[in-house]
């Protein structure tokens, strides 16, 4: 197999070599197949990849619109700040999905190189709008079950609607911020349209090969992704953090520890970090741009929006509620006592002595 790359790298040098110098033209076809081979490597890869696509696209698709049915019919969830977070969280998923499964899936179906083109511009400020907000909205989740655990009392005056309506602008004004920017910057740096672009989807490692001068687009990019990893650190330390600090502190007249707080906060940490692979890898990345990952990336950025309603929606029982009566099954619903995303389990004096 490394042979037959090695040859079919040599074979594509030649060809370049043998256009540049005049001796023979090379097709456009002949080009494009280069640049598509030298991404995807082989049949194997290709194949995989494909498979890969489309089950991350299917399932993104069926468990994000039921999800989002069983939450719009369901009058008792509408209102809850919790579950406005995470409409919102399905609705951005959604978004991220249909932008950059069928790009990459046609891609690969047909053996062609993206072009780069308005079409281009219009898929990275989509991709840009929905990534941003998933990642404010997940930021926001944690802060929304941090005043739920530790301000309990207050929880209804501090999360009031028109708070949560305020907070959902204000998440999809910075998105647009960011994405209009990557637009400017684009703009601004002599964009070379008509070529093809070495990629599958226009993520800004694609659209920066494309810039006559890149060093602004370059920096922009590096910032925001530094900003949200550090912004996510923080979020979690804190939000989860303070949680798990509440969890002992009820236990500590009982001088027993909390095992289902600590595999809560485990959980959601997982969770949360996953949200951040994407970015870091792709940050990681920029640092190595002899090394070609963009395949790697488009599968990357479509697990979160498969992990997410099955973490924030599906594991919870009012949410499984919901979408019992949405299929028509009647449920006895139960009295629950929930402290939101973390459980504190107290045991009685009995068990205590």
């Amino acid at each position: 197999m490394e042979a037959a790359l090695r040859g079919h790298d040599a074979a594509c040098a030649n060809q370049s070599a043998a256009s540049a110098n005049g001796t023979q033209p090379a097709s456009v076809t002949d080009v494009t197949s280069c640049q598509f081979w030298s991404i995807v490597y082989n049949d194997v890869v290709l194949h995989v990849s494909i498979v890969l696509i489309l089950v991350f696209f299917s399932f993104s698709l069926v468990v994000n619109v039921y999800l989002l049915l069983g939450l719009e019919h369901s009058e008792a969830l509408s209102w809850q700040p919790r579950y406005m977070l995470l409409k919102n969280l399905v609705v951005s998923d959604l978004l991220q999905t249909l932008t950059m499964a069928p790009s990459a899936l046609y891609c690969l179906f047909y053996h062609q190189m993206l072009r780069f083109s308005g079409w281009c511009l219009a898929q990275l400020f989509m991709a840009t709008l929905a990534i941003i907000t998933s990642l404010l909205t997940v930021f926001f989740m944690a802060l929304e079950r941090y005043v739920y655990i530790c301000h309990g009392i207050h929880y209804l005056s501090i999360m009031t609607n028109v708070r949560m309506y305020i907070c959902l602008v204000l998440i999809w004004m910075l998105a647009l911020f960011v994405a209009t920017t990557r637009i400017i910057l684009v703009m601004s740096g002599q964009p070379r349209f008509g070529q093809n672009a070495p990629g599958f989807v226009c993520e800004p490692g694609v659209v920066q090969v494309q810039l006559t001068f890149k060093l602004r687009f370059e920096i922009f990019n590096k910032a925001t992704m530094v900003t949200f990893l550090l912004l996510a650190v923080f979020v979690f330390s804190f939000s989860y953090g303070r949680m798990y600090q509440e969890a002992r502190q009820a236990l500590q007249p009982f001088q027993q520890d909390n095992a289902c707080a600590r595999r809560t906060v485990a959980f959601y940490l997982g969770i949360f970090f996953l949200q951040l692979i994407p970015s870091f890898f792709k940050f990681v990345t920029m640092f190595h741009e002899e090394a070609d990952f963009h395949l790697f990336v488009v599968l990357l950025v479509l697990v979160p929006p498969c992990i997410n309603p099955l973490a924030y929606g599906y594991r919870n029982m009012e949410v499984h509620q919901a979408l019992k009566h949405l299929c028509g099954f009647r449920v006895s619903v139960r009295p629950l006592v929930s402290v939101g995303t973390l459980s504190v389990s107290v045991p009685s004096p009995e068990a205590a002595e």
